[in-house]
């Protein structure tokens, strides 16, 4: 979507839709998410600290313990992904 964004200045946006045959408001629904902040970005960083700290032997079931350990109650597919 970022693309698309950029090249809305030298094209028209109907053309570009039409050639990626992408729906316009998937087109603004993406817009929209981009430019909201990230609300996993915190637990993001954690995830990768404990990763790390462990020389990459954990996977998602020991982070999401390791994550409960701390106090921040995170799904395990939260991790996972």
């Amino acid at each position: 979507m970022k693309v698309l964004n950029e090249l809305r200045q030298f094209y028209p946006l109907d053309e570009l839709l039409r050639a990626t045959e992408i729906p316009r408001s998937t087109f603004y629904y993406h817009l929209k998410a981009l430019s909201k902040p990230d609300k996993y970005a915190d637990v993001k960083k954690r995830i990768g600290e404990i990763y790390h700290e462990n020389r990459g032997r954990y996977g998602y079931r020991r982070v999401t313990l390791s994550l409960h350990r701390e106090g921040k109650q995170i799904n395990h597919k939260t991790v996972h992904v």
